[in-house]
């Protein structure tokens, strides 16, 4: 008996878990989807959001986020946000944009790598 209520606990526990990821997947094909795109960096004291930084996000109709030098808790869910970005990019400006945007936004270097 304690082990069929334990499959049932794994169970619920799985489908609990499935369904926050499903959630998170579609809060962020929204974002994705939305008229502002924006692309997480972090910062620290001081903001790192450049110049050019700013003349790209008008460039390509994004915006930067920077999150100062609090980094979130859900670290790789932004990472994952600014991949779908730079699919976006890829797709709608070609392969230029690679060479205009800093390599320290998140996730861009691993991006890269896997492309």
């Amino acid at each position: 008996m304690k082990k069929l209520q334990l499959i049932l606990v794994i169970f619920l526990f799985s489908f609990a878990i499935q369904a926050q990821e499903k959630k998170q997947n579609e809060t962020i094909k929204i974002e994705i989807n939305s008229n502002t795109k924006t692309i997480y960096v972090l910062g620290g004291i001081a903001s790192v959001i450049t110049k050019d930084d700013l003349a790209f996000a008008k460039k390509y109709n994004v915006r930067f986020h920077d999150f100062g030098c609090i980094a979130p808790e859900n670290f790789e869910e932004y990472e994952v946000k600014n991949t779908l970005i730079f699919e976006y990019l890829n797709k709608n400006y070609g392969k230029q944009w690679q060479k205009e945007i800093k390599s320290t936004v998140l996730g861009f270097e691993k991006w890269v790598k896997k492309v």
